[in-house]
């Protein structure tokens, strides 16, 4: 019997199973999970037989249809199933398609001639190749050479290297130039050439008037050859339920399957981007059969099969979020969103975001308890055998090994100090520093390194003896000191200047946004040496920005972060400081801060506040170091 004869008889038998089943009472049962395991089945077997038409495997795709809508009869028939049934309803929809496809591949694929004027497909011959083979370089994620090939009005207009298409002439087309070119200049680009076959379609295509036949251009290529979106139904929940998908639910499932089940070609079909889309299901149906734990797939994949196949890496999923997703659908699958159209990664908080949020929602005593708890840890992972001891103020914390009389003597220096922070940055708030801020003291060299390559992760030079971290969260607030002593030298300033420059650099570092380290440190430095009665350390600063001048090539790189080493950017920091404090006083430095917090780059910063240009003010403040000494 022909290929034609044997699609009538199953015309007929279509007929009469559809007639047959208008007699079925509207109280015909609903679908056995076996039913739906079985209509599963065809529906997966069915979404194989694409891949053997692109195969040219013609006959074997045609028996496959046929062997599947045979079952597909035979099922609807024995077990009397609704024709509005929508599992049903979708894989009756899947045959149709897979037969059109197979019988337009056979008239225009190459074995066999075209019938009529039927022509090559764009939407169901072309666009597959194209999604193969050229859109993960040309799609809405990558566009290279400024080409996207993820839509026929996208590929219609080209790239950077001109126009596509010539209808009616595919020599001239450049699409067909490129996949034909020498190995170094062929596409797709580090990949295998198409096939002859495959080259020889898309030209024949061109040469056919390159038509789009789809429904919008402007569609993901293919589009108008899947299947249409089934309606869902959505269950808003009423409160009451033991788990909530927004938050019992989506997150975990967002973090472990979004990537596979997600964009235009989701894996299987299914998507997890909105809550229709889950209820929806993707190839082989719905995953989720509300009220019936046992009877949806999802459940069975995450929860039931050992070992665990979905998600990818099950080791990350714990088992009381299995658990959630059981009850969740025996309470029916219920939404508790705002938009169950929406997309959930936007509707759903990251932990990230969760946890910014209850730090936001902590009272100052919470958030100083919360400082409070990490100090002791944070030591420990430092130096584990050195007992510290604690005292702890309005505004500080500290904590360290040189005794309690040296920690209230810092505490002392650290009281009067803040007060003048205050003045400084006009602000009256009490503590300073959200959670307070937490000042480490450690009695030797070896403590301070310890902290610096276990907390920080780095090392540092000798001369390097305290240092600040203050995120815009205030999650980490806190200064690290080494006791070096009172004497202040050539070398040292003394704790106390270092205490006073580590507290003005912490004072900054509140809030979003960065000032470089010539600035923080800068101003620090100054503040302190207006208190010392040394100024030996300050003097040997003011040599070191001399020496390190010649550094500067162009004036933009004396403020830009880089230019010195750490200690060198301390002393440039320090005189620079002090050159514009003297040029235009606090307000014109709080400003600048204010500038350089905002995001505003180093150079436009010092342009606008000072009302001159880099070149200017770098030659002015190069003048205060040696006379006649002027940055190139």
């Amino acid at each position: 019997m022909s290929f034609w004869s044997v699609r009538a008889v199953r015309l007929v038998c279509v007929v009469m199973l559809v007639l047959g089943m208008n007699l079925v009472s509207a109280d015909a049962a609903k679908l056995t999970s076996e039913q739906r395991k079985e209509l599963a089945s065809i529906k997966r077997n069915l979404t194989k037989v694409s891949l053997l038409i692109r195969q040219k495997k013609f006959d074997e795709a045609k028996t496959a249809i046929d062997e599947e809508e045979g079952k597909f009869d035979k099922l609807v028939q024995e077990a009397m199933i609704p024709e509005t049934d929508p599992l049903s309803v979708s894989t009756k929809k899947l045959i149709a398609l897979r037969r059109t496809f197979l019988e337009k591949a056979m008239g225009t694929g190459g074995n066999k001639p075209a019938a009529g004027n039927q022509g090559v497909s764009f939407e169901e011959q072309i666009a597959p190749i194209l999604k193969e083979k050229c859109v993960s370089c040309h799609g809405d994620q990558r566009s290279s050479a400024n080409l996207k090939l993820s839509t026929f009005g996208d590929m219609r207009k080209g790239g950077r290297s001109g126009l596509l298409l010539v209808p009616r002439n595919p020599n001239a087309s450049l699409i067909v130039r490129k996949l034909i070119a020498p190995d170094n200049q062929r596409m797709p680009k580090n990949g295998p050439a198409l096939d002859r076959e495959q080259i020889q379609l898309i030209a024949r295509w061109i040469a056919e008037g390159a038509r789009f036949d789809g429904t919008k251009e402007t569609d993901p290529i293919g589009a108008s050859t899947k299947e249409k979106k089934m309606p869902v139904k959505v269950v808003m929940a009423t409160g009451d339920e033991k788990v909530s998908f927004m938050n019992d639910i989506a997150p975990w499932m967002l973090d472990f399957c979004m990537r596979c089940h997600s964009g235009a070609n989701p894996r299987s079909g299914f998507s997890v981007v909105t809550f229709e889309d889950i209820l929806r299901g993707g190839d082989t149906g719905e995953v989720i059969v509300p009220g019936k734990p046992d009877d949806s797939r999802l459940w069975h994949l995450v929860g039931l099969q050992d070992p665990i196949k979905m998600p990818q890496g099950q080791a990350l999923l714990k088992r009381k979020n299995a658990q959630d997703l059981k009850t969740w659908i025996a309470e029916g699958a219920k939404f508790d969103g705002k938009d169950p159209k929406g997309n959930l990664r936007q509707m759903v908080p990251t932990d990230e975001e969760k946890r910014m949020a209850e730090l936001a929602n902590m009272s100052p005593a919470e958030f100083a308890k919360l400082r409070r708890d990490t100090l002791e840890p944070t030591w420990k992972r430092a130096i584990n055998n050195e007992p510290a001891e604690m005292l702890e103020t309005d505004d500080f914390i500290f904590y360290g090994n040189v005794g309690m009389d040296r920690l209230k003597q810092i505490s002392g220096w650290a009281t009067t100090q803040v007060e003048d922070l205050r003045k400084l940055f006009n602000e009256k708030q009490k503590p300073f520093w959200r959670g307070k801020l937490a000042v480490y003291v450690f009695k030797d060299r070896f403590g301070y390194s310890e902290f610096n390559q276990t907390i920080e992760d780095r090392r540092v030079g000798n001369e390097t003896t305290w240092h600040t971290k203050v995120t815009p969260n205030s999650l980490d607030a806190y200064l690290v000191l080494q006791d070096v002593g009172d004497e202040a030298n050539a070398t040292s300033p003394g704790l106390q200047t270092n205490l006073m420059a580590g507290l003005t650099n912490a004072a900054i570092q509140r809030g979003a946004g960065d000032v470089p380290m010539w600035a923080s440190r800068g101003l620090g430095m100054l503040l302190a040496s207006k208190a010392s009665t040394s100024q030996a350390y300050f003097e040997s600063l003011r040599q070191q920005a001399l020496e390190a001048a010649p550094k500067v090539q162009r004036p933009e790189a004396l403020v830009a972060e880089g230019t010195f080493s750490p200690s060198e950017t301390t002393a440039v920091g320090f005189t620079l400081v002090e050159f514009l404090i003297n040029n235009g006083g606090l307000p014109k430095m709080a400003a600048l801060l204010k500038e350089l917090k905002s995001g505003t780059t180093p150079v436009n910063a010092v342009t606008k506040v000072y009302g001159t240009n880099i070149r200017a003010l770098a030659t002015a403040y190069a003048r205060t170091l040696r006379p006649g000494r002027v940055p190139n």
